[in-house]
């Protein structure tokens, strides 16, 4: 017969070293975690990484900001009350901006997909070939 507070301590030492296992896998997770909402809100690594991105949401930024504080009291309440014609240069241009944006971020999409997908490519369209043979 074993020894009942010897098989305690080994199932306290096993359950230990478990807990140590999990909170460790845990601890890895919490960094990463941090790691990624800290790259988020870093304006160094988002003008890294996302460039035209950052710069159509400063144009976009500057433009509001603008029409915010330079604008008449009177233009301001115009605004709310009649839709605007003609959104001049800047607004053009913010617009011209953001629309090639999102092209290129379609087709950067795309692409990926493209690439995730299994027997895409010459294999799909060599087997549509034979197909046809047949």
């Amino acid at each position: 017969m074993d020894n009942p507070q010897s098989e305690i301590r080994r199932q306290i030492e096993i359950t230990r070293s478990d807990m140590a296992e999990k909170i460790s896998a845990l601890q890895e997770r919490i960094d990463g975690a941090v790691d990624e909402v800290k790259h988020l809100v870093d304006p160094k690594y988002q003008v890294e990484h996302r460039p035209w991105l950052m710069v159509g949401l400063s144009l976009v930024a500057g433009y509001l900001t603008s029409r915010l504080l330079f604008a008449r009291p009177a233009a301001r309440a115009a605004a709310y009350r009649a839709p605007r014609q003609g959104m001049g240069p800047i607004g053009g241009f913010a617009t011209a901006l953001v629309m090639g944006l999102a092209r290129d971020f379609a087709a950067n999409l795309l692409k990926r997909r493209r690439a995730e997908t299994p027997g895409n490519g010459q294999q799909s369209a060599q087997s549509t070939a034979s197909q046809r043979l047949h």
